[in-house]
């Protein structure tokens, strides 16, 4: 993938995250111009690093330490001390002015290895190495923040169009159903209902043949399973056993009384489950992608749905529960687009569409939610709702 700005333009620079120690380093090679045998090097220095900068900037990066690592600074065994452009960490955040940053740091390298009696100043766009401290992000993670630095931020985009039964029907695990029993999974490709006869395992393809039938025509038989799955996915009413459109008027004015005493309830939950999860702090990272934000971006997201919890399960909070951020990832979970494997690491399905872009930067990443207490949360998930 081609290292480009924000508007999609290739940024001719080469850099390099790499692991180093207990956390990492990036390294943003020289800018030298034409010579004998060899063409221009690295024309865009100066933007890359003022926009490696600021999307470091995004992540809460901490600049622990910036050094001239030339080829020639380390041929005359120059020490770190004389290398160095930074006297204290840098604590990166969004809305800094990373272009004085940027200048300060190539005004700084010009006085790196010069004898007291130079009469110019050196080079601007020598070799350096930022050694960092990102949130979210181990030595592991090299690959993933080299990939996500190398494009723009970006953010999710749903598909628009065609109801997609899965997706409604997942976020109703647990929930009853008119007339009785409740959808307890959604796998890949069937949905699982408990009935008073047993488990019932429907195709997810006959139900959604069945929806784009009532999207166009507005009106469904009830007569089994499939029919109740279809008005609940529809969130239709169902009336002398037939699915039907609610008029809008009546749905209104329902939904409104029952999303005021539901909106209140969820938010006295969600504030106590995240209290409990984040403590005092104001800023946590997304145990998905890994980026911090202040609390009121994270939602304390259930790996096993309430509603299918048993009563200690649910008691059980700092286990069956985790912080997620709402720019995505908790959506993305909560549909099965991803989930958390045994080992710990991020597992995603692929979509073919505009999700892959995200999902891409999450794909392979190890989370510190998983542990003993919380895995057999997380194979719940695995088995009952992701897609993969």
């Amino acid at each position: 993938m081609p290292f480009t700005n924000d508007s999609g333009r290739p940024v001719h620079a080469d850099f390099a995250i790499e692991a180093e120690g207990d956390g990492l380093s990036l390294v943003l090679a020289s800018s030298s111009g034409r010579a004998a045998g060899r063409d221009v090097r690295n024309p865009d220095y100066r933007e890359a690093l003022e926009l490696l900068l600021r999307r470091l900037g995004d992540r809460r990066a901490v600049v622990r330490e910036v050094l001239v690592d030339s080829l020639r600074t380390q041929q005359r065994n120059l020490p770190e001390e004389e290398r160095r452009l930074v006297r204290e960490p840098l604590r990166l955040a969004p809305g800094m002015d990373f272009l004085a940053l940027r200048r300060q740091l190539t005004g700084a390298q010009r006085r790196i290895g010069q004898s007291k009696d130079a009469t110019t100043a050196g080079n601007g766009t020598r070799r350096i190495r930022l050694r960092l401290a990102v949130p979210g992000y181990g030595p592991q993670d090299a690959e993933r923040l080299q990939r996500e630095l190398e494009r723009p931020q970006i953010d999710v985009v749903w598909p628009a169009g065609r109801v997609d039964v899965a997706d409604e029907l997942r976020v109703r695990i647990g929930e009853q159903l008119p007339g009785g029993g409740q959808i307890v999974a959604v796998p890949a490709g069937a949905v699982v209902v408990e009935t008073a006869g047993g488990r019932v395992e429907v195709p997810v393809g006959d139900v959604q043949v069945r929806l784009d039938r009532f999207t166009r025509t507005g009106t469904a038989p009830v007569e089994d399973v499939v029919g109740v799955l279809v008005a609940v996915a529809a969130g239709a009413g169902v009336e002398d056993g037939r699915a039907v459109r609610t008029p809008l008027k009546r749905a209104v004015r329902q939904f409104a009384e029952l999303d005021g005493r539901v909106t209140a309830k969820y938010r006295k939950e969600q504030g106590a489950l995240r209290s409990l999860l984040v403590g005092d702090d104001e800023v946590a990272p997304c145990a998905l992608c890994g980026r911090p934000f202040p609390v009121e971006f994270l939602v304390a997201a259930h790996v096993k749905k309430r509603q299918v919890a048993t009563d200690d399960e649910r008691q059980d909070l700092e286990n069956i529960a985790m912080l997620a951020c709402s720019f995505g990832c908790d959506k993305l979970f909560e549909l099965g687009y991803v989930t958390v494997g045994e080992d710990g690491a991020v597992l995603t399905v692929s979509t073919g569409g505009p999700l892959d872009l995200h999902l891409e930067l999450l794909r392979g990443r190890v989370t510190e939610a998983l542990h003993a207490s919380s895995a057999p949360y997380f194979r719940w998930h695995r088995e009952n709702v992701f897609r993969g």
